[in-house]
């Protein structure tokens, strides 16, 4: 149960690295200004604050339920509570992001935040049924899912960069 537990606090790293290696990969190109295309910041915000609002509201939910019922939602909690906050800092971030560094950052934000998520209905689910066949299967169907998009996205940027570092 402890090492189930290291596992959600430490699961918003994984974005960190995958993105991480694309970072040290294309090192150099990520001090250059992005135009204006290439940054989007509303489309972005708006995303942002969507997806924001699912986080605060099950954060605000999960702590009153939690003190109400005198469950244990601990886990959940937390996993809201990161996501919120990532989402907060992206949120901020589409405000004065220049360069491509700081728009992987942003996306590293995201897509911890969008885990985040997706790992707080686990442990919820979890919580309820705990070894239930059910519930691990949805939760091994939720994290592929999240996973295999998430590797798409890193190897389109892997393969635009690429492309436009010219080899």
């Amino acid at each position: 149960m402890a090492s189930e537990t290291v596992l959600y606090y430490c699961a918003p790293l994984v974005p960190l690295l995958t993105r991480g290696v694309l970072y040290l990969r294309f090192y150099p190109m990520m001090a250059h200004i992005l135009g204006e295309e290439e940054q989007k910041r509303e489309a972005h915000r708006s995303h942002i604050l969507a997806l924001a609002g699912f986080s605060f509201t099950g954060l605000l939910a999960l702590v009153v339920l939690d003190s109400a019922l005198s469950e244990d939602f601990h886990v959940a909690i937390y996993c809201l509570l990161v996501s919120f906050l990532c989402f907060l800092f992206a949120l901020s971030l589409q405000g004065y992001k220049s360069t491509r560094g700081q728009d992987q950052l942003g996306t590293v934000l995201m897509d911890a935040a969008t885990f985040c998520l997706v790992l707080s209905v686990i442990s919820i689910l979890s919580s309820k049924t705990p070894r239930s066949r059910f519930v691990c299967v949805l939760s091994l169907a939720a994290v592929v899912i999240w996973l295999l998009d998430h590797l798409v996205r890193v190897r389109l940027q892997w393969k635009y960069l690429k492309a436009k570092k010219g080899g």
